[in-house]
């Protein structure tokens, strides 16, 4: 299930564990130096955007290997991810061979979108502008996009504060 509530197009159980083998093999391949940059603290994009669209093979050169790699099931098998998560409140979520969303969280501390995670729904909008949407526990803004169109969901907490972002591809 995808955990910002969005779902990706269509695909087959077969294709999802075909990327899920293609993620391990790509780990294992990865050097000792790649992995000792996983113990460092990774510092991401201010717009995290620039990520979505990239493989597997992208996403461990520019990062490492990740701290753990598992699958999120849907309700219907075209709605599973496989998510790299690199620790520290980073994720990747891949449909099929390709980045779709990210998510930062506490307790990532660097700036994202000209605001830090764990900021007040009001400060993310004097960054952001007015969301274009807000739901029971979230709020979305639209956010520029070259490829395709781009959102951005702030998961926020009873005291207003928005612990987890999540910046996906909106024609998932």
């Amino acid at each position: 299930m995808h955990t910002c509530g969005v779902q990706a197009g269509s695909g087959t159980v077969d294709g999802m564990y075909r990327t899920l083998a293609l993620a391990f093999a790509f780990i294992l391949l990865v050097s000792g130096e790649t992995m000792a940059q996983t113990t460092t603290a990774l510092v991401l994009p201010d717009d995290p955007a620039v990520l979505l669209g990239l493989n597997p093979a992208q996403a461990i050169e520019r990062f490492g290997a990740p701290t753990s790699v598992f699958a999120i099931r849907g309700t219907e098998a075209w709605q599973d991810d496989v998510v790299f998560d690199y620790g520290g409140g980073f994720s990747l979520f891949l449909f099929k061979d390709r980045v779709w969303q990210i998510r930062v969280a506490k307790p990532y501390a660097s700036p994202v979108l000209g605001f830090v995670v764990g900021t007040s729904k009001e400060r993310a909008a004097s960054a952001l502008g007015s969301p274009v949407l807000e739901l029971a526990g979230a709020v979305e803004w639209n956010l520029p996009g070259e490829a395709w169109p781009v959102r951005l969901r702030g998961i926020v907490d009873e005291a207003g504060l928005i612990p987890e972002l999540y910046v996906y591809r909106a024609d998932f």
